[in-house]
């Protein structure tokens, strides 16, 4: 009884201590993400490691250079979604295009992303659940690893999350809404063209904000969307212009749904897959990069249409493979087993902690901020699985499933703090 009493005793005291103490925690937090990325910045330097990296740094210099948003600074292509080039061309303008500098976007936006997973968290449950989320997030290595590289997860991350908080503000204060709808808004159009999977969590996010206030919210949630499609419709009308064709975000969709649905393709193989046949068809049909992309989109479809059992079984291997520590890397010579260890060991007990926390929801109901995180994670895993998946696409998943997994945390040291029942 002893054992157990200081048990509870120790428990209720870090509680206390959590909740006290949150706000300063929080910027700990942020503090140790700064000193653990930057640093980990200055090391990369202005190396490229990534093929992606490349195109992306290519495609600021040419808009900096006022040559438009093109690859070769002669063609306008759409190939890439904008919205990550359009993050990083301030910084190319002010630091002549170091790419040392760039990555500090990545950076700042994980230190972003820490400090509004305390506020997230602190809705969620208690300022301790914040104070736990906000630690997790400091100190995840794959987001400090993706952070670092010219990669626009972590500011899709940040987007998604100034997207709930500034939504909840806008549908919660009385006066003084513009604000926060204009952030809420410009922050979801903006995320809708980094990463256009999450076109769809936009939506649902600004659907559940209405929902969740009811009659006071739906004007807002409204107003929100309104804000939303002003720079996904700005893209689309340049596109309209450019490449004289309508496309919402860009024209790699059809190769990512090919990479992702052949008669090569496998649950892990990412990339790396033999297509040269439809490149071959496609350079013979001499199609243009809109022609290419539809036609791409057509041959998975007709594979998908030929071989559904095969198609459904591929399917299902690539949404569990959405739950990997490691990816086969694109750029040969990348990552190692350490790194690989490293990731299962901090991966893997925070979502045991998270589909914990969803376990016992019928005795400790969610949330509705951990009921759309669940349901974010869960439809953005289902559309991953429609083209391709990779673990960095994983990465803004796998800031909600901390979020989650704090909770689950903050729930289980309350639950040593009540008295055991006789």
């Amino acid at each position: 009884m002893t054992t157990l009493t200081g048990t509870r005793n120790r428990a209720g005291a870090a509680l206390d201590w959590l909740d006290e103490r949150a706000p300063r925690i929080a910027l700990v937090a942020v503090a140790i993400s700064l000193v653990a990325a930057g640093g980990y910045a200055f090391v990369l330097g202005d190396s490229l490691r990534y093929l992606d990296e490349q195109v992306y740094v290519q495609l600021t210099q040419s808009m900096s250079a006022g040559l438009g948003y093109s690859a070769d600074g002669v063609q306008a292509t759409a190939y890439r979604p904008p919205g990550y080039p359009f993050l990083l061309l301030p910084i190319h303008w002010l630091t002549g295009g170091s790419v040392l500098a760039m990555r500090f976007v990545g950076v700042l936006a994980l230190a972003g992303c820490v400090w509004l997973s305390y506020r997230v968290g602190r809705r969620i449950g208690s300022p301790a659940v914040g104070a736990v989320a906000a630690v997790v997030m400091a100190c995840y290595p794959l987001s400090i690893y993706t952070a670092t590289a010219l990669y626009p997860q972590i500011p899709a991350l940040f987007l998604l999350l100034v997207l709930i908080e500034c939504g909840l503000l806008a549908t919660e204060t009385i006066g003084r809404r513009f604000g926060w709808v204009l952030a809420a808004g410009l922050s979801g159009g903006l995320l809708a063209v980094t990463v256009p999977n999450f076109a769809v969590s936009v939506f649902i996010v600004v659907v559940w904000l209405g929902w969740r206030n009811r009659r006071a919210a739906w004007q807002v949630a409204a107003a929100i969307l309104v804000v939303v499609a002003v720079i996904p419709g700005l893209w689309c009308v340049r596109n309209a212009v450019s490449l004289h064709a309508f496309v919402p975000v860009s024209t790699n969709d059809g190769i990512n749904l090919l990479l992702g649905n052949s008669e090569r393709t496998t649950a892990g193989s990412g990339t790396s897959v033999d297509i040269s046949r439809y490149d071959q068809e496609a350079k013979d049909r001499h199609l243009d990069e809109v022609g290419i992309n539809k036609f791409f989109s057509e041959s998975a479809v007709d594979w998908i249409t030929a071989n559904p059992g095969d198609a459904a079984v591929l399917y299902a291997e690539k949404v569990a493979n959405n739950f990997a520590y490691s990816s086969e890397m694109a750029t040969a010579g990348q990552g190692n087993r350490t790194a690989d260890l490293l990731l299962a060991l901090t991966y893997y007990p925070l979502l045991a902690l998270a589909l914990w926390r969803l376990i016992t929801a019928r005795r400790r109901p969610l949330t509705g901020e951990e009921k759309l995180a669940a349901g974010l994670i869960v439809v953005n895993l289902l559309l991953l699985a429609v083209f391709f998946t990779r673990l960095r696409f994983r990465v803004p998943l796998d800031g909600l499933t901390i979020l989650l997994a704090a909770s689950a945390f903050v729930h289980l040291l309350r639950s040593r703090v009540k008295e055991p029942s006789s």
